[in-house]
């Protein structure tokens, strides 16, 4: 099955729901487990927002097929946000109305925090567990257990990489969407902060409008490498002619990015050699135990080519569940998260739950002319 006809089928109820999986060993009722996820389906991170949901759910089908956490089925349900944060809002109140016991899996930046912000947020005894977003969300202090890598650190290694390359007058590019907004405007204050050097900025409009503009100001202030902070549609539109332009511009693209869809845009050939941040280990190395069960069930359920950002949606699931699994409550689990698990080994792979981020390292990858990631 495609990943069209797997989500589009789902789709025409409103939301997508899971086959039933886990709950906590102390409650033996049966009941499921109703996780919410509101996701971008439609707009500029639609790929993403898929691949994320495409690998979790193969957690969660693998987990119901095995009576489920103490024999509580989660019902896993999926509304649309198209990169909305006033449609996040609206979601979460939906989720919370259907009996939400736990919200998983946000994306972006500032629908995370529409969504953390929010009255029925605010009012209710849920939390979120593993949004995509690189930034902390005060609002939701306590309540949020981030896996994602923060965009801090992100930036603090690929800066790290290229002075390691003597690369020395560097460039960040970023768009105009809320989310690109908070999150340069995070990285700007922490390097800020740290008395690190910020590289020169510059703003790509909406579809890469004025890509023209930017790559000549690039070659005007002779900048050597550039970091681009877009969805992979306007970062492909850039990339391609500037490489084009100057081959030997280093350009690096960050953990968010669609790569396949940045990928095809800009071209075998011009890709080669750009730097790529994952928050998770190479989706194809199946030498490392959780990638190859990832690859066991996504040929299962899905038969799709596996991506670092569904290979993220199933380790956020597995961790999940494995927090569930020890949680007296699905409710509040943040604090069991923190406290009570800690450390989280799936297979090559471990999670601190005790820290802010149970993600640290950002895996750093070159592209090759093939797509492979060495």
């Amino acid at each position: 099955m495609n990943r069209r006809d797997f989500l589009g089928a789902s789709l025409a109820a409103g939301f997508l729901q899971g086959m039933p999986a886990m709950a906590h060993a102390q409650d033996r009722s049966g009941r499921p487990i109703v996780v919410g996820q509101s996701v971008d389906l439609s707009g500029a991170m639609q790929n993403i927002g898929r691949e994320y949901f495409s690998g979790a759910k193969i957690a969660f089908d693998q987990a119901n097929e095995a009576g489920g956490v103490g024999g509580r089925p989660i019902r896993f349900l999926q509304r649309d946000d198209g990169g909305d944060p006033a449609r996040t809002v609206t979601n979460t109140k939906a989720f919370l109305d259907d009996g939400a016991e736990l919200l998983f899996g946000f994306c972006s930046e500032a629908c995370v925090e529409a969504a953390v912000g929010s009255e029925f947020f605010r009012r209710s005894d849920v939390d979120l567990f593993a949004p995509l977003t690189g930034i902390e969300h005060p609002a939701g202090a306590g309540r949020i257990t981030y896996l994602h890598p923060s965009l801090v650190e992100e930036m603090r290694q690929m800066l790290q990489r290229l002075g390691n390359l003597s690369l020395t007058r560097l460039g960040i590019v970023h768009t105009e969407t809320p989310s690109m907004q908070a999150a340069y405007r995070a990285i700007q204050s922490e390097l800020a902060t740290q008395r690190l050097e910020r590289p020169k900025s510059y703003t790509l409009r909406e579809n890469a409008a004025n890509s023209a503009e930017v790559i000549q100001a690039l070659a005007r202030d002779g900048i050597q490498a550039v970091i681009v902070m877009a969805d992979a549609f306007s970062a492909g539109l850039l990339l391609k002619p500037l490489r084009q332009r100057d081959p030997a511009m280093f350009a690096c693209l960050g953990s968010m990015v669609d790569l396949p869809t940045a990928q095809q845009l800009i071209g075998p050939d011009l890709s080669m050699g750009i730097l790529v941040a994952r928050a998770v280990p190479d989706p194809t190395n199946t030498l490392i135990p959780v990638v190859a069960n990832f690859r066991r069930l996504l040929g299962r359920y899905l038969d799709e080519a596996p991506t670092a950002m569904s290979l993220e949606g199933y380790v956020a699931a597995q961790t999940l569940l494995a927090v569930l699994r020890r949680a007296d409550s699905p409710r509040r689990l943040a604090a069991t998260a923190r406290n009570r698990i800690g450390m989280v080994d799936l297979g090559g792979l471990k999670l601190n739950l005790g820290g802010t981020r149970a993600i640290n390292q950002i895996q750093l990858s070159m592209l090759t002319r093939d797509g492979r990631l060495i």
